[in-house]
């Protein structure tokens, strides 16, 4: 009797991936190396978020899943986001991790996303080592995870109830290429750096002068702006005595000593998107001027030529 039990629940599970693979369709994602020997390569997963929050995959209700085990009622979203989304007409938000970067999609529009290679994966992995802020324990997962990331390929589409009026805004077209964000051509319209250096004590300086001094000399507000000695000490022990931040053309980049970090990449159009879908989101009378200031800022960040570096004793 145990054994029929086990092999119904086994059946009804497998029907039940199979309902979902189906009701996904459409290709998997793309990835550039097919020939590795891990590869995993879906095809878009749509799960429709209800004006309560609860999740529907692939158009199987909860109650369904339920059956089986999948109690999706922990996945549930607040129901006031799913509110603000619809005022604000957010229809669907759609994530694809692929080989090169998790690239973000609202309303079938490229957002600024997070772009990394392998070399820059692994960087991360072994800068969350070296800070111990990964456990021992889970080091030999984290060393899994990476080749993992870059052979799975992933789209998950959340879509939000509408608006009674509201026209229904396509999904991306999944047989279009995702295409990489072009350099701006544009001309530089700001340059701004900076080389920070921190003492033993966490004590920043810049130009020589410490902010020790500049309270000392009347600026209150700088006398204890610093890190803690506790802090330095980890990034000692972790071997870490640079950190940089560049505002590029194609994005802003990171570096851990002279390694580079994971980054979030961009383009013209994805910073004039993310500066319209703002005001899209914050669309009430309060946030008009905030409107107005991301609108001219958000364009300009791939034209300014900056760069702030933190030094820290060897």
């Amino acid at each position: 009797m145990k054994l029929s039990k086990r092999l119904l629940f086994s059946f009804l599970i497998l029907m039940l991936l199979a309902s979902i693979l189906t009701a996904c369709g459409g290709k998997p994602v793309n990835l550039a190396d097919k020939d590795a020997d891990f590869v995993l390569a879906l095809p878009r997963l749509v799960v429709e978020i209800d004006s309560n929050g609860m999740p529907s995959v692939a158009g199987i209700s909860p109650q369904l899943l339920a059956l089986v085990g999948i109690d999706v009622s922990k996945f549930a979203m607040d129901p006031a986001y799913v509110e603000w989304f619809t005022q604000a007409n957010v229809q669907h938000i759609e994530l694809v991790q692929k080989d090169d970067g998790m690239y973000i999609f609202v309303n079938g529009v490229l957002m600024p996303h997070l772009a990394w290679s392998t070399d820059e994966l692994d960087t991360l992995a072994d800068t969350l080592t070296k800070l111990q802020m990964v456990k021992p324990e889970f080091q030999t997962v984290l060393n899994l995870l990476i080749p993992i990331i870059q052979h799975t390929g992933l789209d998950i589409v959340l879509t939000f109830p509408k608006q009674p009026t509201a026209e229904e805004i396509p999904m991306r077209d999944v047989d279009a290429p995702i295409e990489a964000p072009t350099m701006s051509e544009a001309e530089t319209l700001a340059v701004v750096k900076a080389r920070i250096s921190f003492d033993e004590n966490g004590v920043p300086s810049i130009l020589g002068v410490s902010t020790k001094e500049l309270g000392d000399a009347g600026f209150a507000g700088l006398q204890n702006v610093g890190l803690a000695p506790q802090t330095m000490r980890s990034l000692q022990d972790a071997g870490i005595y640079k950190v940089t931040a560049k505002s590029t053309p194609e994005g802003l980049v990171f570096w851990i000593n002279d390694e580079q970090l994971p980054y979030l990449a961009w383009s013209d159009d994805n910073l004039n998107q993310a500066a319209d879908l703002y005001a899209q989101l914050y669309f009430m009378p309060g946030y008009e001027k905030q409107r107005e200031l991301m609108k001219m800022l958000l364009p300009m960040l791939d034209q300014i030529d900056g760069e702030v570096t933190l030094e820290f004793p060897q």
